[in-house]
């Protein structure tokens, strides 16, 4: 590549209904189960990659939410650099790249910024490229990142990452493993109000439980109700059911924590605002207020409702004790370039 090239994307965080967790092939990023999630429109990541043949070498820059842009290093530049080399492998190209990126939300806190991060990167990268990729495509090469739920940021909507029929077999699996959008945004309207309890870095990352949740005995359990509660998020979605879908998520929410904290060593994401949170819902819940919580791998919670009710919700949420702030958001479209 003897010119500059350049192209700006942004991806949303998405939140898992049907939580997955647990890494059959950690080198391909593949799950022991399917999941479902709607990206969300206001955590955003903006990403710029500039391949320049006067570098000598990958710059990558990251803007934490809050913080001034700062050189990436350690484990978070070596994914950045990974990510781009399988988009180099794929063009024919060595050229190295500059990388910006910023965040409009925490990062590391249980929000899905590396599905955010990742689908952004992946998208830009190729569009600089000049990669001619589908979506399908796009879906798996940004799944191969590292961050399997990056997958679901890019397709618009409400969104599966699904998996192959059958036993597992890592090369199929690997051009078979993919995200499709099950529906745009304005097939429902709901909302997604963010509880921040901790706006701090996980201490436990997501990545290390992927590999430990075979070591829970809970685990097996978990798997074999994966496949039902896929099918009553599909049908809930389709028909725009939110008492289903809120039963459906809180109940996969807690089987996947349950598998955090019964793996060796146990994980232990919630924190005394978590719990105040759940609480509370399910009391507002009684008194008439229909609003559902999920929790990905950090303390702070996500609770779902219709759009209609996004501001009393909201409300409610920051007047708890716990609660540091909130973030609204409404369903979102998936990954696009911007320039």
């Amino acid at each position: 590549m003897s010119t500059i090239r350049s192209a700006t994307a942004v991806a949303p965080a998405n939140i898992a209904f049907i939580k997955y967790w647990g890494v059959q092939d950690a080198a391909r990023t593949l799950p022991f189960n399917g999941s479902i999630s709607l990206n969300l429109d206001s955590c955003l990541t903006t990403t710029t990659v500039t391949f320049d043949p006067e570098l000598r070498d990958d710059e990558v820059t990251i803007a934490l939410y809050g913080r001034a842009a700062e050189a990436a290093s350690g484990r978070p530049r070596e994914r950045v650099v990974a990510q781009l080399g399988r988009l180099r492998a794929l063009a024919g190209v060595a050229t190295c790249a500059r990388v910006d990126s910023a965040n409009t939300f925490p990062s590391d806190a249980g929000i899905a910024s590396s599905a955010a991060a990742f689908a952004a990167l992946t998208l830009a990268g190729a569009t600089a490229l000049g990669l001619d990729l589908d979506e399908r495509q796009l879906t798996v090469l940004t799944r191969r990142g590292g961050s399997g739920s990056a997958c679901r940021s890019i397709p618009t909507g409400y969104v599966e990452w699904r998996i192959p029929e059958g036993p597992f077999d890592a090369a199929r699996w690997d051009e078979e493993s993919y995200a499709v959008s099950l529906a745009p945004p304005e097939h429902w309207a709901l909302a997604d109000v963010v509880a921040v309890v901790d706006a701090g870095a996980k201490k436990i990352g997501s990545a290390e439980n992927h590999q430990l949740a075979a070591t829970s005995a809970y685990f097996p359990a978990r798997l074999a109700e994966i496949p039902a509660r896929l099918a009553a998020a599909r049908d809930a979605i389709a028909r725009r059911d939110l008492e289903l879908l809120g039963a459906t998520m809180e109940a996969d929410a807690v089987s996947m924590h349950a598998v955090c904290m019964t793996s060796s060593p146990p994980s232990f994401y919630w924190n005394a605002g978590t719990l105040e949170i759940i609480h509370a819902v399910r009391a507002w819940r009684e008194g008439g207020l229909a609003a559902y919580f999920t929790i990905d791998a950090g303390p702070n919670v996500h609770v779902i409702c219709a759009d209609g009710d996004r501001d009393e919700v909201a409300r409610r949420l920051g007047a708890l004790p716990g609660v540091q702030f909130t973030i609204a958001n409404g369903a979102g479209a998936g990954a696009r370039v911007v320039g």
